[in-house]
């Protein structure tokens, strides 16, 4: 039997902990059940963004809980998660679409597209004549299509301001000095192993740094051109090396590509619209140049992917649609010429990844562009 003594100490411990265990298990249930309807004051949190204080008026929104991502989050209340990129761009404090945090405040955007349970009473299910915001259906006929595809986008080069870690590199592979370009299925070696944290399993992107890019008007640097080589899977571990097996390459990958972390990038949809042309009038949003093309390329068509230099600053989001235009005598002055349209892709803070989705032109570093 055992001694009164020992029960009630074990009593005394489980009454001392029960506090804690009820204040744990509250910190872990959703501070939000659903979408919320502003005006609202934003309960203070850590985050590394710069979250908004409140909510406006008749704004609904949702807190974000552990596990969410805007992917999710819009295809729980968009009913599609290819949306994502319009609640990215109406949350722009969220600067980058792979990091939200519990507690952030994520507004639902302005888009003809109805939530769950549309027609029933409260912010649940959104009203049907209201919708997100403007319009309850999108009109018919309508048609959203994917701008590209995932491998592409996943493929796709982009240019950074400041240097990446680039500690973490490919030296060779099983084939050893007989082979010096690399592609899927080959085995390569790393510089580092478990002493690093690296584990079996973990994905990883293969990255390479070929030159800086030049703004075409100004002259100055914007960046430094990363381009995407590919990416693999660690098979093998040992203290100070890895195996990683290659699972697909965009161009070949060379012993001093460096690797980061794999994260999946999610394809943004458009609606589809008739391209601009001569008589398109001009939109006074947003107003950058075209600063560099894939693949080392001097022009560019449909299909072809170009940078441009715009970004999250100047308030782009993946999805955005740009027409391309240049002047042919801007000294007196004439109307601009449209050569196309392009699709934002991917975004960082001044400079886009776009793809070129019509031209009746070659696209060249130095035309303009405009948001539509």
């Amino acid at each position: 039997m055992r001694p009164i003594g020992t029960t009630l100490s074990n009593l005394a411990l489980l009454l001392a902990l029960a506090p804690w265990s009820a204040a744990q298990k509250a910190q872990d249930q959703p501070v939000a059940s659903g979408l919320l309807t502003g005006p609202a004051t934003v309960a203070p949190h850590w985050s590394k963004n710069k979250y908004p204080d409140s909510i406006p008026e008749g704004a609904y929104y949702y807190i974000v809980v552990r596990g969410d991502t805007l992917w999710d989050i819009s295809a729980r209340f968009l009913k599609n998660p290819y949306l994502w990129p319009q609640v990215w761009n109406e949350n722009k404090y969220i600067r980058d679409a792979h990091w939200i945090y519990p507690g952030d405040p994520v507004i639902l955007p302005k888009v003809a597209v109805l939530a769950e349970g549309a027609g029933a009473a409260g912010p649940e299910g959104v009203g049907e004549e209201e919708g997100l915001g403007e319009g309850a259906a999108l009109e018919p006929g309508a048609v959203l299509y994917p701008i590209t595809e995932a491998a592409t986008m996943q493929c796709a080069p982009y240019v950074v301001q400041q240097k990446e870690d680039d500690s973490l590199q490919v030296i060779g592979s099983e084939d050893g000095a007989d082979k010096s370009a690399f592609t899927e299925r080959d085995i390569l070696y790393l510089n580092k192993g478990s002493n690093s944290g690296i584990k079996a399993g973990d994905m990883f992107t293969f990255h390479q740094a070929v030159y800086d890019v030049r703004h075409p008007v100004s002259g100055g640097k914007l960046g430094t051109k990363v381009e995407t080589t590919g990416w693999g899977r660690v098979i093998l571990v040992q203290e100070n090396t890895a195996s990683v097996v290659v699972e697909q390459s965009c161009v070949d990958i060379h012993a001093g590509d460096y690797l980061k972390t794999f994260e999946k990038v999610n394809v943004p949809l458009v609606l589809k619209r008739p391209p601009a042309d001569r008589l398109t009038p001009a939109s006074g949003k947003a107003h950058g140049y075209v600063v560099d093309q894939s693949d080392d390329a001097m022009i560019s068509a449909s299909g072809s992917l170009v940078t441009i230099d715009l970004g999250s600053e100047a308030g782009l989001a993946p999805g955005n649609i740009l027409v391309v235009y240049r002047t042919m005598y801007p000294s007196v002055p004439t109307p601009r010429s449209v050569i196309g349209e392009v699709a934002v892709l991917a975004v960082r803070e001044k400079t886009s990844v776009t793809k070129v989705i019509s031209s009746r032109d070659a696209v060249m570093n130095g035309d303009e562009v405009e948001l539509k």
